[in-house]
């Protein structure tokens, strides 16, 4: 049952990012619904979940970019594992080692992707990660912390007991 709920939020989830996200653009950058949904089910039901569900998602959302098919599915699964895997206990607070792992995930998606989607250009490091990964990083954690505000269990990280 819960897959079928996850399953029609990500429908949902993956129409406000090929519609609205554009809307909320600022100078091509734009906040990453999906890998914020993703950062959720990653942390909420753990790696396995996290890898297949980054694949599936990255796969979908390829559909609607087929100049690249696959980087989408590459870096999602990338992260939806690494996400998972992460220390949880950063700060000690558990929403705002939620939000730090979204922004982590975010801000390593965004570099890996732009990287290889800048291949061949002259584009160098410092200015892929200054131009597109950090402000999409933030851009995307912000997007984040107001879901978090509407619904309090988003970023919340449950703790291993010792």
């Amino acid at each position: 049952m819960k897959f079928i709920v996850l399953g029609f939020t990500f429908i949902i989830i993956l129409l406000a990012q090929l519609t609205f996200a554009n809307l909320l653009s600022i100078y091509e950058i734009k906040p990453d619904f999906v890998l914020a949904f993703l950062v959720y089910i990653s942390l909420k039901y753990g790696s396995q979940s996290g890898t297949t569900s980054g694949f599936g998602m990255g796969l979908i959302t390829d559909c609607f970019m087929p100049h690249l098919f696959g980087l989408n599915a590459l870096c999602k699964t990338f992260i939806g594992f690494l996400v998972s895997v992460m220390p949880r206990r950063i700060t000690g607070t558990a929403h705002l080692d939620g939000g730090l792992l979204l922004f982590f995930g975010a801000l390593i998606h965004d570099f890996i992707f732009n990287f290889i989607y800048s291949l061949g250009s002259d584009a160098g490091l410092f200015f892929i990660f200054f131009r597109y990964a950090l402000p999409g990083a933030i851009y995307t954690t912000l997007i984040g912390v107001i879901t978090f505000a509407i619904y309090p269990e988003f970023l919340k990280v449950k703790y291993e007991q010792p």
